[in-house]
């Protein structure tokens, strides 16, 4: 009886280790930082395999950002806009579909179809006053009521689609589709300025300051399982004359957007969606803006140039001012 009791201890404790040991994969944390889509992304995962999944992650949006430049002369997009249209890939057929949706629907202030006008700014490179004449030529040949989609074929009949309104918003679509593939736990993934909190755990998010240092936020977001995305005028913004120009544009004139507001962060369950509606609610400022993030089941946050924060009804009372100089206004309809 002795041997056999010893036996079932030596049985027991093995089996303690073994089950210590899968606990400790399965909650096994990894974090990684690259540079793609013209940006840092850093990721941090807690699951199986965890190490694995980041080269996975790595990769899909390596390739992502490759399908979706309109600079690599290969990539769907460059190929689209070339031959003025053509059949769509499933994949690329959806975003097209929600893309066209939100233009709609924000009546043009989300217009995928402005390349050219984006080029006449360079804002990418040497950013500079375009020439008058220029941008409304380029402005008159765009137009995101120009293109249709019927199944997966597009037809464009103007302008030229530039995906860098929305490729960060679709990477992290892509990213949680390899998390949930892969059964993990939680993760963190920034991708510029758009982040994806997955899993149920909640995670404090803090919205970047739109005066002051790069790191520094006024406010922070107490959310999980969401993705975030922000548009602000001081991403990307130069001076010429003594007046300031920054890199969201007004499709209706071709000049940045002056309506008072510095940024706009949407949270959604979309990526592509947080990322369009950013734009688009910034480009239609506060009210109408709000509108539209409603209408979408989205949250918002609004920031002026006289530093007031103002937030949709769904996220009252999970924001928290951290910046004594802002104020946090309820919005009133």
């Amino acid at each position: 009886m002795k041997k056999i009791g010893a036996v079932f201890s030596v049985i027991a404790a093995v089996a303690l280790i073994a089950f210590i040991a899968w606990d400790a994969v399965f909650n096994e944390s990894a974090s990684k930082s690259f540079f793609a889509m013209d940006t840092v992304i850093s990721a941090q995962i807690t699951g199986r395999n965890a190490e694995d999944i980041l080269s996975e992650t790595e990769k899909c949006v390596s390739e992502l950002d490759s399908s979706l430049s309109r600079h690599d002369p290969d990539s769907e997009i460059s190929l689209l806009n070339r031959n003025s249209g053509g059949m769509l890939s499933d994949r690329l057929g959806g975003y097209f579909r929600i893309l066209l949706d939100v233009s709609k629907k924000s009546g043009g202030t989300f217009d995928f179809t402005l390349g050219a006008v984006s080029d006449l700014w360079s804002f990418g490179s040497s950013p500079k006053l375009p020439d008058e004449a220029e941008l409304k030529k380029a402005l008159s040949e765009s137009g995101y009521e120009k293109a249709s989609l019927s199944g997966n074929s597009l037809v464009i009949g103007g302008g030229v689609i530039d995906f860098g309104a929305v490729g960060k918003g679709i990477a992290l679509d892509e990213i949680r589709d390899i998390l949930e593939k892969n059964n993990v736990g939680e993760a963190v993934i920034s991708v510029g300025g758009s982040v994806l909190l997955y899993g149920n755990k909640t995670a404090k998010v803090g919205i970047r300051s739109p005066f002051g240092d790069s790191g520094s936020s006024i406010a922070t977001l107490s959310l999980s399982d969401v993705c975030i995305s922000t548009s602000g005028s001081y991403e990307r913004k130069f001076e010429e004359n003594g007046k300031a120009y920054h890199h969201i544009i007004n499709p209706e004139t071709g000049y940045p957007v002056e309506n008072g507001l510095v940024s706009v962060t949407v949270i959604s369950d979309s990526g592509i969606l947080s990322d369009a509606l950013s734009t688009a609610c910034f480009v239609l400022g506060k009210e109408k803006g709000i509108a539209l993030a409603e209408e979408y089941g989205c949250d918002a946050v609004f920031i002026d140039e006289n530093k007031n924060i103002t937030v949709t009804e769904g996220i009252h009372g999970l924001v928290e001012v951290t910046d004594s100089s802002y104020s946090l206004v309820a919005y009133e309809k």
